[in-house]
């Protein structure tokens, strides 16, 4: 029996969904949700943060007169429950100019948890402490060069019971970890910055199978070399991507893009369902059930199971990432993409693990038939708007040259249309990988990953030589 508190959820739900139902609401869902998790953060030998906090709450959500209300709160007597349930209904009431309906889902009675070897849970906070600051002391201590070094690690369990009025009933337990490092090196007038995450649906397991010493020689040993390279010269160019760089270009430039809310507010995909959007080689996925990645959820936070939603189908575009709601606006089918940062907030459109399929090209069969041009390596932020304008800073890159790897270079950007980058790919690796792990922040904080292969195609280039 699901029971926190000494509450039974279960029962109180039940009387919850019927009070929605005493007050005239033609819909109710709701979700009991506790979390605990840790944050650590060491920046330059001080440890910064060092939180180990819990949180636990309920949000009622109901559609009446055609209208959504939502009410939440961190008190979860029944009381307090019921009360929500009243306040949800009059925030209904007093909204006008609404006609919400939901699509028709699969209604589904589960109980699920993420697979453990090890809980974060059962690891102490002094030992957690201990990792990273080890972690960035070494990091500090690579090179003479390196001048600045940031060490982080969440963990996060979180406990929800979700239950509509259709009579859904959803027991999860997921667990996320995710760790970080960020360096600079320094030499004279001449910056350096480097940077890795590692994260997934995991236990403490993840940090044991990447133990920090490679994670701090991988980052550090790219800062200090790259502070002998130049920038590149900027122009438009035949370009290799990395899964890690074409991984942040699909989730920042494309995959908000596609995701309905913003579709409903005119973006660029708006109306482009069965047109072309990319080149034949390059199929889009956003997928739920990639096991142990960061963006992974069982169930989404309508009820919805998750599962593998195709985007773009060779270069055709196929479906937007839907919640009930737009689902039922576009006429498609929901695609499990409803996500809430906690129980106090209301399930938007957000994406899972979004990423490029992969094709027949090994990566050194890319690189060997291309003649001239960039061998683009990882991402280190940059933005991007909502016709899937972007600019984004690369970690480093290569010249190519006849086929062969070259001369490096430092503070690379690259920019564009995503949807006209898309279109002028013209060779697709084999080597999928979903290694791109972050914390998406597009009104609320969701956890989500992404990636693909190896892919070739014409960007912008941006740097100048010094």
């Amino acid at each position: 029996m699901f029971s926190l508190q000494g509450f039974d959820y279960d029962t109180l739900s039940q009387r919850i969904l019927g009070r929605a139902k005493e007050l005239g609401a033609s819909y109710c869902d709701l979700r009991f949700n506790w979390s605990a998790a840790t944050v650590i953060r060491v920046r330059n030998g001080e440890v910064e943060t060092c939180n180990r906090g819990f949180s636990s709450g309920l949000g009622v959500r109901v559609i009446k007169d055609g209208a959504w209300g939502f009410a939440s709160s961190g008190n979860i007597s029944e009381r307090d429950a019921l009360n929500l349930v009243e306040e949800a209904c009059k925030i209904a009431s007093n909204t006008k100019g609404k006609d919400v309906k939901l699509a028709s889902v699969k209604i589904y009675e589960d109980r699920v948890s993420t697979p453990l070897r090890i809980d974060p849970n059962d690891i102490s906070l002094e030992s957690k402490v201990k990792t990273v600051l080890e972690a960035e002391e070494a990091a500090r201590k690579y090179h003479p060069s390196i001048a600045s070094t940031t060490a982080s690690y969440i963990d996060i369990s979180t406990h929800q019971y979700f239950a509509s009025s259709e009579g859904a009933k959803i027991d999860s337990e997921i667990t996320r970890v995710f760790t970080t490092l960020y360096v600079a090196a320094k030499e004279g007038s001449v910056i350096s910055p480097s940077y890795e995450a590692i994260g997934g649906t995991r236990g403490y397991e993840l940090v044991e199978k990447n133990p920090p010493e490679g994670l701090v020689k991988e980052v550090c040993e790219r800062a200090v070399r790259l502070l002998k390279a130049s920038p590149p010269p900027p122009g438009e160019y035949t370009a290799v991507m990395d899964p890690k760089i074409l991984g942040l270009m699909i989730h920042e430039a494309f995959g908000h893009t596609a995701e309905a809310d913003l579709v409903l507010s005119g973006d660029i995909l708006s109306g482009k369902i069965g047109e072309k959007v990319a080149s034949e080689d390059v199929t889009v996925i956003d997928d739920g059930s990639v096991p142990g990645a960061l963006g992974s959820i069982p169930y989404d936070d309508e009820g919805v199971k998750t599962g593998k939603t195709i985007i773009v189908e060779k270069g055709i575009l196929k479906s937007y990432m839907h919640t009930r709601e737009t689902a039922h606006i576009l006429q498609a089918e929901p695609t499990g993409n409803a996500r809430a940062q906690s129980y106090n907030y209301e399930p938007i459109v957000r994406m899972r693990n979004t990423y490029v399929d992969r094709g027949d090209w090994s990566p050194e069969e890319i690189i060997e038939e291309t003649r001239h041009g960039f061998y683009l390596k990882g991402g280190i932020g940059g933005q991007a708007d909502v016709n899937g304008v972007f600019m984004f800073s690369v970690q480093e890159a290569f010249d190519i040259e006849n086929g062969e790897l070259k001369e490096p270079y430092r503070a690379v950007s690259i920019s564009g249309r995503a949807i006209d980058v898309l279109k002028s790919v013209d060779a697709v690796g084999r080597d999928l990988a979903i290694n791109s792990p972050g914390v998406c922040g597009k009104l609320q904080s969701a956890y989500v990953d992404g990636g693909g292969p190896h892919i070739r195609c014409r960007i912008k280039i941006g740097g100048r030589r010094e």
